[in-house]
């Protein structure tokens, strides 16, 4: 059973790793004309632009968790499949594809539209699709586990009765609503606080 804190931390673990794989130097070009001797590098972010932005969907989608309930849920855990998707997917293709991922810069070292001779990619596009899959296996979980998490424990005053002389009189007791079906799981460190935000009883 996936716990709420556990699909938080994982969003924003992914998110983290997405954002700093994104910064580093992802292809190296050689050969350049009019720059025989020199290399170009282009970053991650440079590479594909999407990234960081992905990274940081996936970063408030996991903090969003926190707080999400029922549509909540399913909103954020659809953000962290596309943005995990949007991630590999842009993450694969610069890797496949050095040239096109580095062509802007190329063309702005050289002053040509020239391509470079050579291009070296390094791990970092690669650890950057782990980050991406990791992001998308979060949604997936979110979707499966989610509905889980939320379990709802109200407490409500009877209505006044009256008693066989026939004075009225409040009836001090309390009634205890049963869990939303299909919320069995105990409330996690999350629940619990928001359970006593709303002057509930968690225990």
């Amino acid at each position: 059973m996936l716990k709420r804190r556990t699909a938080v931390l994982w969003a924003i673990a992914a998110g983290a790793i997405i954002l700093g794989t994104g910064a580093q130097t992802w292809i190296e070009s050689t050969q350049i004309s009019g720059l025989p001797g020199d290399s170009v590098t282009t970053t991650g972010n440079e590479a594909a632009a999407v990234v960081p932005a992905m990274a940081l969907v996936g970063m408030a989608a996991g903090i969003a968790l926190s707080m999400a309930r029922r549509i909540g849920r399913w909103i954020t855990s659809l953000l962290l499949l596309l943005a995990g998707a949007a991630t590999a997917w842009s993450s694969l293709q610069a890797a496949l594809d050095p040239a096109g991922a580095a062509r802007t810069q190329v063309s702005e070292a050289s002053g040509t539209t020239a391509d470079a001779g050579a291009y070296a990619v390094t791990a970092w596009p690669w650890l950057t699709l782990v980050g991406g899959i990791l992001l998308f296996l979060c949604g997936l979980a979110v979707i499966l586990f989610g509905r889980r998490w939320t379990t709802t424990r109200r407490y409500e005053a009877a209505p006044a009765t009256r008693t066989a002389t026939g004075a009225t009189g409040a009836t001090a007791a309390t009634t205890a609503v049963a869990p939303d079906a299909g919320d069995t799981e105990d409330l996690d460190e999350i629940d619990a606080w928001d359970e006593l935000s709303r002057g509930q009883d968690p225990t």
